[in-house]
């Protein structure tokens, strides 16, 4: 089998290593962006290899091929995994999309939300012939030790949702990948479910908010933790922006009973669910976050100035978990009717942090809706032509009718 991983992050690497150690792989990496390839081909040849180092121990591989090249990476792949940015899919799925081998897996690790709608909007006609796919998170704590040839991984979800189109790959793609992975995956109904139980979007930009929204502008001494610094008014938001989406999945069920968001889980029981074993003290949210093993010593994203360390409000956590995570599902709730202040005041306070407009007087019509994935982004105006693309109807998707 040959998998093209398309990436150069800690994810990418890990990827790399834990699949190339694998007998009957061929992996491949596409890496378009700056000197990356060129920076991997010699870690690689430095090093003879790749190695993940894991609990379970070590692990080492070497990819057939790492190249800038779409064409070269790509061609013959049955398996293409975009491990990148979101903000990076489109623009990757574009380039590669004339080389896609009809009935090949393109899917991404993480999905996002809305990656369905993102993907079959950059392949065009292209994704009727070909099998797309999501994980909600990704399936470690990884970091690149040495860049082209040592990560580590440093703790392991128990159990992570994936979800495919059209919807019944989803059982057949996940029952490959886990044991590819070696990471139970489970199949889960929809895209659209997949979009709303995606934890990402309430912990990271409602953490940044939590930690920062009042800061003063002053350096911090040193850099703060991330999930140990967890409050009880931190909890607190976080419950309140869990309770916001239960309420959208609640209408969405009460309209459309065929549905299935049975994925669409409250924060509390996803934390428990994901790492049961790390937990120390499950008694409260608060306690779920500041006693997770997996969390320790992880620190929020800050940048060092003179004097000590401000927050980095360009850090993936709102840069990427609002336009890609939050508005997606912010943007489907405007679409049910179903109001989310919490989340409202979290996302007038991010906007402001980036430097963009989304939210303008409690509406989605901001100038920099354009690059986000709120499903008004793709021409969709109301719920029935939502709940089609989830259903797989056909669908005027950025202007152009496609018959997926």
């Amino acid at each position: 089998m040959i998998i093209t991983i398309c990436g150069g992050g800690n994810a990418a690497h890990t990827l790399a290593g834990l699949l190339a150690s694998q007998k009957g792989l061929s992996v491949r990496v596409y890496v378009p962006f700056g000197d990356e390839a060129e920076r991997w081909q010699e870690g690689v040849q430095r090093a003879g290899g790749i190695t993940v180092y894991t609990p379970a121990g070590e692990k080492s591989g070497s990819p057939q091929l790492i190249s800038r090249h779409a064409r070269q990476a790509v061609a013959g792949a049955q398996v293409v995994i975009l491990a990148l940015p979101a903000f990076a899919h489109e623009s990757t799925l574009r380039a590669i999309a004339p080389y896609l081998e009809s009935d090949a897996w393109v899917g991404a690790l993480p999905a996002r939300g809305g990656f369905d709608l993102a993907a079959r909007s950059a392949l065009g006609a292209h994704a009727a012939h070909l099998s797309l796919f999501g994980l909600q998170t990704l399936p470690w704590a990884c970091r690149i030790q040495q860049y082209g040839s040592q990560a580590v991984v440093l703790g392991a979800k128990e159990q992570v949702d994936i979800a495919a189109w059209p919807s019944a790959q989803a059982p057949v793609i996940a029952a490959q990948l886990e044991t590819l992975l070696g990471v139970r995956l489970n199949p889960i109904a929809s895209f659209l479910s997949l979009t709303l139980a995606d934890t990402g979007q309430i912990i990271h930009p409602g953490m940044m908010y939590g930690l920062f929204h009042a800061w003063d502008g002053q350096p911090y001494p040193a850099k703060v933790l991330f999930y140990q610094s967890v409050d009880s008014a931190i909890a607190e938001t976080l419950q309140r922006m869990s309770t916001e989406v239960q309420a959208l999945r609640s209408e969405l069920a009460k309209r459309y009973p065929e549905l299935d968001l049975s994925a669409v889980r409250p924060l509390r029981e996803w934390m428990l669910r994901s790492y049961s074993s790390s937990i120390v003290d499950g008694s409260s949210l608060q306690s779920l976050f500041a006693t997770n093993r997996s969390y320790a010593g992880l620190q929020a994203p800050m940048r060092q100035v003179e004097g000590g360390f401000i927050p980095d409000f360009q850090a993936r956590y709102l840069a990427e978990d609002v336009p890609f995570n939050l508005l997606v599902t912010r943007g489907i709730a405007e679409l049910a009717g179903v109001s989310m202040p919490v989340i409202d005041g979290v996302l007038t306070w991010a906007q402001a942090r980036l430097g963009k407009e989304y939210l303008v007087a409690g509406s989605l019509r901001g100038a920099d809706l354009k690059a986000s994935r709120a499903p008004q982004r793709y021409a969709i105006s109301n719920l029935n032509e939502l709940m089609s693309v989830n259903n797989n109807l056909q669908l005027p998707i950025g202007g152009l009718s496609y018959e997926f």
